[in-house]
């Protein structure tokens, strides 16, 4: 029990170490602040104005929650990818990592630490756009215990798809500032291919099956359909809404995979001997 806890503490405070220098290279960022609260509210408005054609007197409410949670799931998706992604490819360009390998670091301690931060960040966005659509007139429903769950579950899977993504983009391009930018284009078309990311999957000239199995139109299908209700977007079905818990556990198999890949890249590639 002793040993358990004494190996137990340096974990955790590496861990907040990591988290707290990620968020102080981050509040100097100004870019990272657009990101995370000026890109997804404008897509939201831009979106809503003039990408959607409904007719005069249409009950509206549900399509502003819907988009509201569409582009907050695409703000914590954005922001997620391009700080992990830049700060992880600018530590291995500068070769912080051989002074960190020197020092007795747990690589999963630096890879939580990062996470944290970058979930912090995902989450305040997503937070900001669902508060500016509520303020818009979305009608979302009551925020009960299984929806909240729900609402955390995918929330967080989503920030850990982001976070697997960043890692594998730190290594196939090594140049921190272009990563931003190409995580941008990456995040974009996603959201277009998948038909908004799953709440128009009649865009999708065929196989619109995809958007209850893909990573990105999976988890936000699941928030518009515990908090908006599929029956109350017409554009949602077919196919039929994943409100079942097979849903659930694929998103969850999704992120626990993904979180072994970041977990092998960081100990081998980043932590791994020269």
């Amino acid at each position: 029990m002793t040993t358990t806890r004494r190996n137990r503490v340096p974990w955790i405070a590496q861990t907040r170490t990591f988290t707290r220098r990620q968020l102080q290279q981050l509040r100097r960022n100004k870019m990272i602040v657009f990101l995370t609260v000026a890109w997804p509210v404008l897509w939201y408005f831009l979106t809503i104005e003039f990408f959607v054609d409904l007719p005069p007197g249409a009950d509206v409410g549900p399509l502003k929650a819907a988009n509201g949670i569409n582009y907050g799931l695409f703000g914590a998706f954005t922001v997620t990818v391009a700080v992990f992604a830049g700060a992880f490819a600018r530590d291995l360009e500068e070769n912080r990592y051989r002074k960190f390998r020197s020092m007795p670091i747990a690589p999963t301690a630096d890879l939580a630490g990062r996470f944290l931060a970058g979930t912090a960040l995902g989450v305040s966005s997503y937070l900001v756009t669902i508060a500016v659509a509520y303020a818009h007139g979305g009608a979302f429903g009551p925020l009960t215990l299984e929806t909240v769950a729900i609402l955390a579950l995918t929330l967080v899977s989503f920030c850990l798809i982001a976070m697997a993504l960043a890692m594998v983009l730190a290594l196939a391009i090594t140049k921190p500032e272009q990563l931003t930018t190409i995580a941008i284009v990456i995040v974009l078309m996603a959201y277009f291919v998948t038909g908004f990311n799953g709440s128009s999957p009649e865009m999708l000239a065929d196989g619109a099956e995809l958007v209850n199995y893909l990573p990105n139109s999976l988890a936000a299908r699941m928030q518009i359909a515990v908090w908006v209700g599929a029956e109350n977007l017409e554009s949602m079905t077919p196919p039929e809404a994943p409100d079942s818990l097979e849903y659930v556990g694929l998103l969850l198999g999704y992120a626990v995979a993904l979180l072994v890949i970041s977990v092998v890249i960081v100990r081998r590639v980043a932590y791994g001997n020269e």
